[in-house]
């Protein structure tokens, strides 16, 4: 289930304090995916738009996770896929798409967290 994108090669998949700060993480109480935490833009113009993954289950590690780039599903980094299976791919492709406008605009900043987080719809 290991798949692996190389692109762009000078994108660094660890991500600064700032950066994280900025980012909004969210949990399978917002998003419905089991210990599974997301965190969604607002994105450097330089990466795109993406979202990044925790491969560890219910903790925030900005050390140890993989990027998703939207609206490729382009992944960028190591999987852990003894947590991140087949099944829980597919349900965070899932809640992207579901999400991808909300995300898209959040990413942008054209919204607020607030409206981020009430506007998201589980899977």
């Amino acid at each position: 289930m290991k798949k692996i994108i190389k692109f762009y090669e000078f994108i660094d998949n660890s991500f600064s304090e700032d950066e994280l700060l900025e980012m909004a993480n969210v949990t399978d109480q917002t998003t419905g995916i089991k210990d599974v935490i997301l965190w969604i833009g607002p994105n450097p113009k330089s990466h795109g738009k993406r979202i990044k993954v925790s491969n560890i289950p219910n903790k925030i590690s900005s050390s140890d996770c993989f990027t998703i780039t939207i609206p490729k599903f382009e992944i960028v980094g190591d999987i852990n896929d003894k947590f991140i299976d087949s099944v829980k791919m597919d349900k965070i492709k899932e809640f992207i798409i579901i999400n991808q406008k909300l995300i898209e605009e959040y990413s942008d900043y054209k919204i607020s967290t607030k409206e981020l987080l009430d506007g998201l719809i589980p899977v």
